[in-house]
């Protein structure tokens, strides 16, 4: 049950996202801005994991992870029911921004008390679950924010999320078990001066280990929080509320089916490949179909699909390169920075891609980010290697 509840505070998260992508035309009547500047406001929540992701694998253990992944979930509650009053869009950006700090927060504990509150034999299917949060949520958004904003405007979406929130906080409250408030075991690097910082940065990302699941992490949630909220935009609107909620559905059913099964037959890092591999293959048939709204809803939905292998072997990739706790804190800490450099800057350049190009554009960006995802895994196994090599 705790686990559940976890899961649905993750669920919650992935709707800060997801309550502004799918209500874009709301938005876009509201506030006369560009189209950039709307594909900012689905991201900027991502901004302060971008800075301080890695911080946040620090500073969780001194907090507590039971009191951070609380304080985010109220303090997301709060957001988003004063983001339902009318103001000016640089105050709405401002709050994003604040909205950005709850995130973090719990994303970075979410994982840690879902394997706490988990078997040893059930934690990889633990894991895989809560890899599939962020698409599930953004389903189900998709399916009832219409409904929602027929019946109480678009002040009735943020207040219900909310609510969401604030109920998950106070079950979760009374569930969770607590940990130690600090962690016993000083690292070298657990300081927050900026010093010290830097050089866990440079660990981090100069460690083929340690960076290889967030570095390959990066493509796909530029990726996909992109096409989650601009593929639709290619069909006529009868279309666009099926499609929304089609397209995360087929990357969780991907993700718990062929996702699943492959990681039993290939290292988890040959899997991000794979995936990679199919989402490229996916993207062309889209220059043929554009205009023909049926076909091209049933090759997003295949496209969408693919993607579902690439975040539960990346998950599965940090478990399988770091064998330490401390690594993998920090091996996960980077994953919550880089996945949020994606969610950040992907809705926006695929924005100003489309205003350009469209669909020739897109299936561009598709390809060039898949092409980097394979690359940057190749590279660093490459590394992988030559170190073993050289201590054989």
């Amino acid at each position: 049950m705790v686990v559940l509840l976890v899961w649905g505070a993750g669920l919650g998260a992935a709707a800060q996202f997801g309550k502004i992508a799918v209500t874009i035309d709301v938005f876009r009547e509201i506030y006369p801005v560009g189209e950039v500047a709307l594909g900012f406001l689905i991201s900027c929540v991502g901004f302060v994991g971008l800075v301080f992701g890695v911080v946040g694998g620090i500073f969780s253990p001194r907090l507590g992870i039971k009191r951070m992944f609380i304080l985010g979930i109220f303090s997301a509650a709060v957001l988003s029911a004063l983001q339902s009053f009318s103001m000016p869009f640089f105050l709405l950006i401002i709050l994003r921004i604040f909205e950005g700090a709850s995130h973090l927060f719990i994303v970075v504990a979410g994982p840690i008390l879902m394997a706490r509150h988990s078997s040893l034999r059930a934690r990889s299917g633990i894991m895989t679950l809560w890899s599939s949060f962020f698409g599930l949520s953004y389903m189900i958004v998709a399916l009832i924010a219409p409904w929602i904003i027929a019946r109480a405007g678009l002040q009735g979406l943020l207040l219900s999320h909310a609510f969401y929130m604030l109920i998950i906080g106070l079950c979760l409250s009374k569930s969770l078990k607590s940990g130690a408030a600090h962690s016993k075991n000083k690292d070298e690097h657990d300081s927050f001066d900026f010093a010290n910082l830097l050089k866990l940065h440079v660990k981090i990302y100069q460690s083929p280990w340690l960076s290889a699941a967030a570095l390959g992490f990066v493509f796909y949630t530029g990726l996909y929080i992109a096409l989650l909220t601009y593929l639709p935009e290619f069909v006529a609107p009868e279309w666009r509320t099926g499609l929304s909620a089609s397209l995360p559905f087929a990357s969780i059913v991907v993700s718990l089916t062929f996702g699943v099964v492959l990681l039993g037959f290939v290292s988890a890092v040959q899997a991000v490949v794979i995936g990679y591999i199919l989402i490229a293959f996916g993207a062309f048939p889209l220059l043929l179909v554009v205009g023909n709204d049926p076909l091209f809803v049933a090759l997003s939905i295949v496209l969408i699909g693919s993607t579902g292998i690439v975040p539960g072997a990346s998950f599965a990739a940090l478990a399988e390169l770091n064998q330490s706790d401390q690594d993998r804190a920090y091996a996960t800490g980077a994953i919550a920075q880089l996945g949020n450099v994606g969610t950040s800057s992907g809705p926006p350049l695929l924005a100003a891609i489309i205003a350009v190009s469209g669909v020739l554009g897109t299936v561009g960006f598709i390809i060039l980010f898949c092409f980097f995802g394979i690359l940057v895994h190749l590279l660093l196994a490459r590394r992988r290697s030559k170190y073993l090599a050289s201590i054989d």
